[in-house]
């Protein structure tokens, strides 16, 4: 799979805590299929440190890029509950794209956040 937001970037799948997840080596950006974002933050693991950093790349964060799992328009959607979480979602597959350092703010923001508190 390529990366949404750099196009070209391959994404490399990591392990944490059972749960895989793909990562952008070029922008730290994740890609976290169905329910797992959800299962990694219920699951309030420490141990995310190859996940954490990363920085949104100027001007990419208002692009949302296409899924890289089915190659559909992905839409932004900003949390009603917490207003400095934007994710970019598949509504196809229902995956989720964080950019870089999005988990990073999530999880120092609210180190014991559930998904409900997300979305």
């Amino acid at each position: 799979m390529n990366c949404p937001k750099c196009g070209t970037a391959e994404l490399k799948a990591i392990t944490i805590d059972g749960v895989e997840v793909d990562q952008c080596a070029t922008c730290s950006g994740l890609w976290f299929d169905r329910r797992e974002l959800g299962d990694l933050l219920n699951r309030n693991t420490q141990r995310v440190g190859e996940i954490l950093g990363g920085e949104d790349e100027q001007g990419k964060d208002y692009y949302r890029g296409k899924c890289p799992r089915d190659g559909q328009d992905m839409l932004r959607v900003r949390s009603s509950r917490n207003r400095d979480v934007t994710l970019d979602a598949c509504h196809v597959c229902q995956g989720i794209w964080l950019d870089g350092g999005e988990f990073e703010r999530i999880k120092k923001v609210r180190p014991k956040i559930s998904l409900g508190d997300l979305v």
